[in-house]
């Protein structure tokens, strides 16, 4: 196809209008699309650029509005390539407005973002003439909920932004430094003192993945103009500059939106259909809702695609081949809501039928650490993360660079070759945080992510504060954080773990205040985000030994943690943060696994070759962590998955990198909208996956289909509960009621459509010879009409034995035969057999019959309305009992939150009694030499310090358990409060449902009167004649003689 215009401004009044033929080609492209949209000044080479990606000479016309091309991808064969040429704005003032949006538009509906500007003077200050940057934040949001964090949030789901600048002075090691570089476009930007407000700044806090690609003059001859036509006649470093951006450009994932759904191009026409009408009426744009609504109800090929394995439903057994063949009714198929994901590099090659989303061949990088310091998301590798759908479990890695924690994760993946690469010199070698995501050896259904983190403590970084950072993600990340030192554990090792310290000042709970630690948060309130703890001590080479006996490897590291008297408290503070903040402790101490000369080659040595006193405990560390590591879970006990564990790693990275403190509670409180969200969607997924195979339709009673309804509700409330967390006001079950509600009321719909289609069929096919009787006139003889009758008899009958036609064969045999009802009064008036009063007689009986049809069919409307408020009730008693349910189970799970966080105050007063049992030696001897005592007194004076410290304890553990029975008391109190507002809310359902069903009733109750009435009131009329002539007969003269 040829370039087509898809929104152009209107002339008078600026307003953005689409093009419906464009959007029809969109609309035809049923493959996952690579949508690349470039903006930028006039004049600078926008169209050729495009041109050059889409393999042609000149396509785009230089023409106001957006531009459509649509390509196969040229790599891709199964994807397709979406070109977006954009009108540019010029240096004078314009419609900024229009400009504005056009902008928006670009950005929404791409993959790949290019801004392209000329080299002239400066190369930020053309950076910074992309103003309408500014604007996104507040036109484009993803929850209205949390406007507040908006920025990172549209980070999340914002495309890759590619700067191009053009015409610049050919310079081959301007090449090399953007190659060594990976092409970021951060290292090239020289203030980072700008303020906040900048284009610069907005860039670089709003799109994940920032690029930078350069371009000398494409003229032979370096001079400026209109590009020569010839491809071959391009200058040959343009040439091989344009071959680095393309081959960057299309190896991108697909077009994602919210949920990281890939979109077909049905999906993206009405997407850009319903963001043109909100930016023209200066509404925001609200991704999320606007998402969820274009996907409800929607067949989008690629984001719900239909399932490969389903075939039509199972259908009823043929009817006899003695009944009459009639078509098979419309049977319909119920598409699940299943959401594709991008094709990912790196997969593990596993066999047939065994295929594990999101496992990993090799490890990836999913954290990057630039060389200013600087953390960003490796794109790639967080797309796969999120594609697992599976429970994680977590483990982490930190420890000081060059002490051999890559090594060990490898033993941990069970991988003698490859895996997570070593490093055999001074220097570190792993930089940022690299994952690799591999099935879980001992629990199916789980994905164990093992998370190996840049080494602490590396000289040549010369930034503590970035050591903070990858420690403290590596704590808010994992579900068991793995400490790797060497040598011992004393107070060298305990100083160089002084990150521990700094948790607090790097992290905070709760969402209101300021700075790190908020008033109130303690450590227990801590213990419910942190990991596991276990250290990991390399080359011991120590006996592990204490006053004369032998010790294991925890009474070795519980030891090295206790307080020593007289020791300053600042040298204490890692033994108390490691106390306080990780009460699930454990140690395991390795010898050396080689000698000194092999350790550089260490991943090629055999098992053989390892020393025993390694293989033992490493055997044991694996066995431990692969046996007791946890699946990761929030506070309340949601299971995190691997979509989970991407989007908290979004949100804590884009955090870190605005300059705020990571907020564990946002964190959390914006992951449960997300997937509360999705929860609703696949919920919905699994009723209509449910019904596509439990339904056939149509049914032969409504009971029938509402059983059905129930059963599919059920396992839909299940997969919602399932997944659902911090849905605290129900609002999200709510939403999945009204939307089961919606599905029951459609499910009849069809239902009764089914049935009618098949019953028409039937008496299509079964009426056929009558009615060819009719037309030949038959029945226009002397008793014509009785034979009309019995073979219209013979019709029903036959059409009351036909199987499966559903609830509305009554209804529609009623439509059917009061069609017929011209024809059998023009039978009944030319037959020259009947006189007139015969006539009356069957036009009356006729009526009475279609009467009493009438009257059958109000009793099983009735029956039908009771029918729903039945099911209506039950769904109501599902909703609470599933919403009970689910509730006592986050009751019990905040109880054992409770009771964890009160072992560890209580931990904790066992350590303030040992310090203060320490300093009664002091006490006594002080009280022993005080003089002006008498022994009475002392014994008084030591009898009250002991009830004092009693005390202390006695209040302590009340305080806890008041708190516990609080919480407790709040959430028993919430849930009734919840279960009454849903019991409301249902019980007005059903009241509109009856008073709707009671309108259809009296409808129907009317209709039936009116029957009536005309069926008798033929023979009212003859008793009211006989009555007329006998009243004549009485009152005439009566001759006396003739009496006699």
């Amino acid at each position: 196809m040829e370039p087509v215009c898809l929104v152009e401004p209107v002339p008078s009044s600026g307003a953005l209008r689409v093009n419906p033929a464009a959007l029809g080609l969109l609309r035809g492209l049923t493959r996952p699309l690579h949508v690349f949209a470039v903006f930028g000044p006039c004049g600078t080479g926008k169209s050729f650029l495009m041109d050059r990606l889409a393999g042609q000479g000149e396509g785009f016309p230089r023409s106001p509005g957006i531009w459509v091309w649509c390509l196969p991808h040229p790599t891709q064969p199964d994807q397709a390539l979406v070109l977006l040429d954009t009108e540019g704005f010029t240096e004078q003032e314009g419609d900024e407005t229009k400009l504005s949006r056009l902008f928006v538009l670009d950005v929404l509906l791409s993959s790949v973002f290019v801004y392209n500007t000329r080299s002239e003077g400066d190369p930020q200050r053309q950076l910074d003439r992309l103003t309408y940057v500014r604007d996104l934040p507040r036109v484009v949001r993803v929850l209205d909920e949390f406007s507040w964090e908006n920025s990172f949030l549209l980070s999340s789901v914002l495309p890759d932004f590619v700067w191009c600048l053009r015409d610049v002075a050919p310079d081959p090691c301007l090449d090399e430094v953007l190659e060594a570089t990976d092409h970021e476009l951060d290292s090239a930007l020289s203030s980072p003192q700008d303020s906040e407000d900048s284009p610069s700044s907005c860039v670089q806090r709003l799109f994940p993945c920032r690029k930078l690609f350069h371009f000398c003059s494409p003229r032979a001859d370096g001079g400026h103009g209109k590009p020569p036509a010839p491809t071959d006649q391009l200058h040959p470093m343009f040439q091989e500059q344009m071959g680095h951006f393309k081959d960057y450009a299309l190896s991108r994932s697909p077009k994602t939106m919210v949920g990281n759904r890939v979109v077909d191009g049905a999906f993206l026409a009405d997407f850009l259909e319903r963001v043109v009408d909100l930016l023209s009426r200066d509404e925001p744009v609200l991704l999320n809702e606007l998402c969820s609504d274009l996907q409800e109800g929607s067949d989008y090929s690629v984001g719900y695609p239909m399932d490969p394995m389903g075939g039509a439903p199972l259908r009823r057994a043929a009817v006899s081949s003695a009944q009459p063949s009639v078509p098979e009714p419309k049977m319909e198929r119920v598409v699940p809501l299943q959401v594709s994901r991008p094709a990912l590099p790196v997969l593990a090659k596993v066999a047939p039928g065994t295929a594990q989303p999101g496992a990993m061949e090799e490890p990836m990088c999913l954290i990057e650490n630039s060389p200013d310091g600087e953390l960003q998301l490796n794109q790639r590798a967080l797309a796969l993360l999120q594609s697992v759908s599976q429970p994680v479990v977590v483990v982490a890695i930190a420890g000081l660079y060059r002490t051999g924690k890559s090594y060990l994760l490898n033993r941990l993946a069970g991988k003698d070759r490859g895996g997570f690469s070593l490093g055999a010199t001074v220097q570190s070698h792993t930089k940022g945080i690299w994952m690799w995501c591999l099935p879980h050896p001992r629990r199916a259904g789980h994905t164990l992510v093992l998370l190996d983190t840049e080494g602490l403590g590396d000289v040549e970084k010369g930034d503590a504060k970035n050591d903070v950072w990858i420690f403290t993600l590596a704590v808010l990340l994992s579900g068991t954080l793995v400490y790797n030192s060497l040598g011992t554990i004393d107070q060298r090792a305990l100083e160089q773990l002084h990150y521990v310290t700094e948790l607090t000042e790097h992290i905070k709970v709760k969402v209101a205040g300021e700075g790190g630690r908020q008033k109130g948060e303690d450590s227990a309130e801590f213990v419910h985000f942190f990991p596991a703890f276990v250290w990991a001590v390399r080359d011991f080479t120590l006996q592990l030994e204490l006053d004369g006996r032998e010790i294991t490897e925890d009474e070795y590291l519980e030891n090295a943690l206790k307080r020593r008297q007289g020791q300053p408290e600042k040298l204490d503070l890692p033994k108390k943060y490691l106390r306080q903040y990780f009460p699930s402790r454990k140690c395991f101490v390795f010898d050396r696994p080689a000698p000194r000369c092999d350790l550089a080659r260490l991943d090629e040595l055999p098992e053989a070759a390892l020393s025993p006193d390694f293989l033992e405990p490493a055997q044991r560390f694996c066995s431990h962590i692969h046996q007791h590591a946890g699946t990761k879970t929030l506070p309340g006990g949601h299971v995190v998955t691997g979509t989970l564990l991407g989007n908290l790693a979004v949100t804590y990275v884009i955090a870190i990198r605005s300059g705020a403190v990571p907020c564990m509670e946002s964190a959390v409180l914006a992951l449960a909208q997300i997937e509360n969200s999705a929860a609703v969607g696949e919920a919905v997924a699994v009723y209509e996956e449910q019904l596509e195979w439990r339904a056939a339709l149509p049914t032969e009673s409504v009971q029938e289909l509402l059983e059905v309804h129930a059963q599919c509700e059920r396992e839909a409330l299940r997969a919602f509960m399932a997944r659902a967390f911090k849905d605290d006001e129900q609002q999200y079950q709510q939403q999945l009621k009204d939307k089961l509600d919606s599905k029951r009321a459609e499910l009849c719909h069809r239902n009764e459509e089914a049935s009618s289609d098949r019953c028409k069929a039937v008496l299509m096919e079964l009426s056929q010879e009558l009615e060819e009787r009719v037309r030949e006139g038959s029945y226009s003889v002397p008793g014509g009409y009785q034979r009309f009758l019995a073979d219209q008899r013979e019709m029903v009958e036959k059409y009351q034995r036909v199987p499966w036609k559903g609830i509305m064969a009554a209804e529609v045999l009623q439509e059917f035969l009061k069609s017929k009802e011209t024809v059998a009064q023009a039978v009944l008036q030319t037959d020259q057999s009947l006189t007139d009063r015969q006539r009356e007689i069957e036009a009356e009986r006729a009526r009475a019959e279609a009467a009493e049809r009438e009257a059958q069919l109000s009793q099983e409307m009735q029956a039908k309305t009771e029918q729903l408020l039945q099911d209506q009730t039950r769904s109501h008693q599902e909703h609470v009992q599933q919403l009970t349910a689910k509730m006592e189970q986050d009751r019990k799970q905040l109880l054992a939150e409770q009771e964890r966080a009160l072992a560890l105050k209580l931990q904790a007063a066992e350590v303030l009694q040992e310090f203060l049992k320490s300093k009664e030696t002091v006490a006594q001897a002080v009280l022993q030499t005080d003089q002006s005592l008498t022994d009475r007194q002392r014994e008084i004076e030591a009898e009250r310090a002991r009830a004092e410290a009693a005390e202390r304890e006695a209040q302590r553990s009340q305080e806890m358990q008041a708190k516990t029975e609080q919480l407790l008391q709040d959430q028993t109190r919430s849930h009734q409060e919840h279960v009454q507002q849903l019991t409301a809310k249902m019980e007005q359902d059903r009241k509109q449902l009856l008073a709707e069903q009671e309108r259809a009733l009296a409808l129907k109750l009317q209709e039936q009167e009116r029957l009536l009435r005309e069926g008798f009131r033929g023979e009212a009329a003859r008793l009211e004649q006989q009555m007329q002539s006998l009243r004549q007969e009485m009152n005439r003269p009566q001759d006396t003689c003739s009496i006699l």
